[in-house]
């Protein structure tokens, strides 16, 4: 597994290297059914993790690496919340119509109020202010948002592509009113799917010089553990801040997942057998649980 995902990895980073980073999620260009699935299903699990009391109702949302759609505004402002951004360090968003946002508001029709849905329609349609997409390169959220500040601050398998989690949650912080509520849906395991079912722990092989220097390539999964977040959150003021297993490894993959790991990866606070995580955090000062 090791000399096949270091095969893996060198075609990955050449790819990259001479592409870019062009393609966010599994989901074909141009399929726009599986597009409107994977954003439905973004957005439930959001509302699945939401802390007890916490809704996107009347929320300035901001939401980190929106990849290829900003869909998921389109159905948080038909959720009930105030206004929704995205940021990224890549422009692969921006191209959807009107017609597609209603559209996929209209899938979801059914669990949602219809003065939410008219409004919503009506802001993805106007490109108001209360529905964004800002992109800088430099990914400096206090440049990028200026005096905007938001009440719930979301993404989804983004923020194991940022370089620095430590500069992007001071950033974060920069632009949270009191009592903002952080949620992540964290993937910290091996990205490239043929590998990812067999060694889903294959990218914490590798040692550093060769995975972050000889094989970097932008967008590259940074390695960062659930206690790196723990750490960095609470490094900026966060307070209950928690990870929540999303997927573990399964059963049967454990003892070889977790053999032959390099430093600090070996060690039992790494938590190896979490695959996905959940990471919250809320800004002290105010209530979490308004909305």
């Amino acid at each position: 597994m090791r000399v096949a995902g270091l095969s893996i990895l060198v075609l990955v980073s050449a790819k990259h290297r001479l592409r870019g980073y062009r393609k966010p999620n599994k989901v074909e260009e141009g399929d726009k059914a599986a597009g409107r699935a994977y954003v439905r299903g973004v957005v439930g699990d959001w509302a699945r993790y939401l802390p007890d009391g916490v809704e996107f109702r009347d929320r300035d949302v901001l939401e980190l690496g929106p990849g290829s759609s900003l869909g998921t505004g389109a159905l948080l402002l038909a959720r009930g919340a105030r206004s929704y951004v995205a940021a990224d360090a890549f422009r692969l968003a921006g191209t959807e119509s009107a017609d597609d946002f209603a559209g996929l508001i209209d899938e979801c029709s059914d669990d949602l109020a219809p003065t939410d849905i008219v409004r919503a329609k009506a802001v993805t349609g106007d490109a108001a202010e209360s529905f964004g997409y800002e992109v800088d390169s430099d990914f400096d959220l206090a440049r990028m948002l200026g005096d905007r500040r938001f009440d719930l601050v979301i993404s989804c398998a983004a923020f194991e592509h940022f370089d620095d989690i430590d500069a992007t949650i001071a950033g974060i912080t920069a632009v949270a009113r009191p009592g903002c509520v952080n949620l992540h849906i964290v993937d910290f395991q091996t990205h490239s799917s043929w590998i990812r079912d067999r060694d889903p722990n294959n990218i914490y092989r590798y040692p550093r010089w060769l995975y972050h220097r000889l094989l970097a390539f932008p967008g590259q999964p940074n390695r960062k553990r659930p206690v790196d977040y723990r750490r960095a959150f609470e490094a900026n003021g966060w307070t209950d801040v928690a990870v929540q297993t999303d997927v573990g490894i399964a059963e049967s993959l454990v003892e070889p997942s977790l053999r032959g790991l390099v430093a600090p990866f070996d060690r039992a606070d790494q938590e190896m057998t979490i695959l996905s995580g959940v990471v919250i955090a809320v800004r002290p000062g105010g209530s979490a649980a308004h909305g």
